[in-house]
């Protein structure tokens, strides 16, 4: 996924595509779109819509054209790598394209970068989790380059629980919550709370070049995660199934692709503390949503996805 601010466009509300915000004195109110509209998506590509910069290519000769045509005279970029599991070789992919984007990030003159990042569980604990270890390489290439840079650790995603975290159930009343965790909390956000946050980066580039953040929206044990779930889905029950990472890989090895990395995942977030930080991130989005939160507001979505 790349989100690409215009030709010389230094105004983030243009980039975003949302409405010109009120004066400085009101600016407490500004709204900011869930998902920024601006984007490519990493794959098979054909061009569309060059006007909102939306660029799909085919092969390799068209994704270098239509990268450097995406990214001439660009002011500034967030960059989101995705790890296609359904491919063997979905690491050194993943790297590929985008260290591809970071090139052209040089030679066309970005002048800020704002990457979705990771730690290199590898290099820390010699624990392989593929699509953490891509986006850390990624980033020390864009660091090799000298980009102008901010990286951004990300955490799991609230949106994970209707899919990959989906709780189990035997009959439809009782679920259990199978999350690796133990009693060590899980950084956690919500996926549109991400845009306001970039789009703060953005607007304070002095503040955020060549910097890292950790940002989440709630630190929760999966205990309290189960509370949360029991609390706005009555009379569904939600309980931590207390797993090991090992009988977490038993159980979802045969569904969840990529299982082995988000087993890993989880040995090493228990293993090191990664330091999100809450309350920056609150500073970079005073809307940002708890869990509770957001489990409020999605009620009918989780019932139904349950």
């Amino acid at each position: 996924m790349l989100w690409v601010a215009p030709s010389g466009e230094k105004d983030i509300w243009s980039l975003l595509g949302s409405h010109r915000p009120p004066q400085p004195e009101q600016s407490s109110s500004y709204m900011v779109p869930p998902r920024l509209n601006l984007l490519a998506s990493l794959g098979v590509w054909s061009i569309d819509k060059i006007e909102r910069h939306v660029v799909k290519l085919g092969t390799r000769h068209k994704l270098k054209s239509g990268l450097q045509l995406i990214l001439h005279g660009a002011y500034a970029c967030f960059v989101n790598t995705a790890t296609d599991f359904d491919d063997p070789n979905c690491l050194d992919r993943e790297i590929g394209q985008g260290c591809l984007i970071a090139d052209y990030c040089k030679s066309e003159g970005v002048q800020h970068v704002v990457l979705s990042s990771q730690l290199h569980s590898q290099k820390i604990c010699s624990i392989m989790a593929r699509h953490l270890v891509a986006k850390a390489e990624i980033e020390q290439y864009m660091r090799d380059l000298a980009l102008p840079l901010t990286s951004l650790i990300m955490p799991v995603y609230y949106e994970d629980m209707l899919d990959m975290l989906k709780p189990c159930t035997m009959d439809g009343k009782n679920f259990d919550i199978e999350i690796p965790m133990g009693t060590t909390p899980l950084d956690m956000m919500c996926v549109e709370d991400v845009g306001p946050v970039v789009v703060n980066i953005l607007r304070n580039g002095r503040l955020y070049l060549g910097k890292t953040e950790s940002i989440c929206g709630d630190k929760i044990k999966v205990k309290e995660i189960a509370e949360v779930l029991t609390r706005h889905l009555w009379p569904k029950v939600f309980k931590d199934k207390q797993l090991t990472v090992h009988e977490f890989y038993q159980n979802r090895s045969c569904d969840l692709k990529g299982c082995i990395d988000w087993a890993n995942m989880f040995q090493f977030f228990q293993r090191v503390d990664q330091r999100y930080n809450l309350s920056i991130t609150k500073q970079m989005n005073p809307n940002l949503k708890s869990f509770d939160d957001w489990v409020r507001a999605n009620a009918q979505a989780l019932n139904a996805a349950l």
